[in-house]
């Protein structure tokens, strides 16, 4: 599966589904581990930096499904890596090529300066932005770009007219990092697309009343906004979203 297209499934399939908008997407890993070294990140393998590649070239492995006639209507690059990272830019760069080339709708998510070369393609471009403060950046991403920078890097794809998105996930507890979630919006709420999610996989984000209100304000925000938004389902499901009261003034 590796390097290869493939159908992903639960909450990688849910995220591939609300960004790319089509119910049966493809998604594709270029190699399985990030030097990112994310602190939040669910996977032990990928959060210690380690990067394994594929036995054989993704992009003869997806040129070869193409020819032997897989016919996706789109694909996500990608959930296992970071497809931008340098042991993958090469790979990820004709992968985009081959993909638009076949009219496929494609989607990436990053991390990293080399996201610029969707400037070339009609790609949906999307950036993990958790937090407005370079600081978290240096505390929790330590190998990625500052997030003031990936802001930049989003508006300057979003000014020639390409489509981009946002990941925020995880956005962290309080306790973690104390922050405003109004504050980070009105920073990014030029993109097409936001998608949320809660910090999972940690004892310390075990606080449904704190996401209550983080899912109530997003929803408000982005609603007013006109900006097209999804809140994970894992995440309603802990907060038990049928019970949200009026808890605005939190700002």
């Amino acid at each position: 599966m590796l390097g290869q297209l493939y159908y992903p499934t639960g909450k990688a399939l849910e995220t591939a589904q609300q960004v790319l908008e089509i119910d049966n997407p493809m998604a594709c890993n270029m190699a399985y581990g990030c030097p990112n070294m994310c602190d939040y990140c669910y996977v032990p393998f990928i959060k210690k930096g380690h990067v394994r590649l594929p036995k054989e070239n993704p992009i003869k492995l997806v040129t070869e499904q193409l020819e032997n006639g897989l016919k996706p209507k789109g694909v996500f690059l990608s959930f296992a890596t970071d497809p931008f990272i340098k042991v993958n830019i090469k790979s990820t760069m004709r992968i985009l090529e081959i993909l638009t080339h076949n009219k496929i709708r494609v989607a990436t998510l990053s991390k990293v300066d080399g996201i610029l070369i969707n400037m070339n393609h009609p790609v949906r471009t999307g950036m993990t932005i958790v937090s407005d403060n370079d600081e978290f950046s240096k505390r929790f991403e330590p190998n990625a770009l500052p997030n003031s920078r990936r802001i930049e890097i989003l508006k300057d794809i979003h000014h020639i007219g390409n489509y981009t998105w946002v990941s925020l996930e995880p956005f962290v507890t309080p306790n973690i990092f104390e922050q405003s979630l109004v504050k980070l919006l009105s920073k990014i709420d030029f993109v097409d697309f936001i998608i949320f999610g809660k910090l999972n996989y940690d004892k310390r984000a075990n606080n449904p009343e704190f996401y209550k209100k983080m899912v109530t304000i997003f929803d408000k925000y982005c609603d007013e906004q006109g900006i097209r938004h999804f809140v994970k389902s894992e995440t309603r499901q802990f907060i038990n979203i049928n019970q949200i009261h009026d808890v605005l003034g939190v700002y």
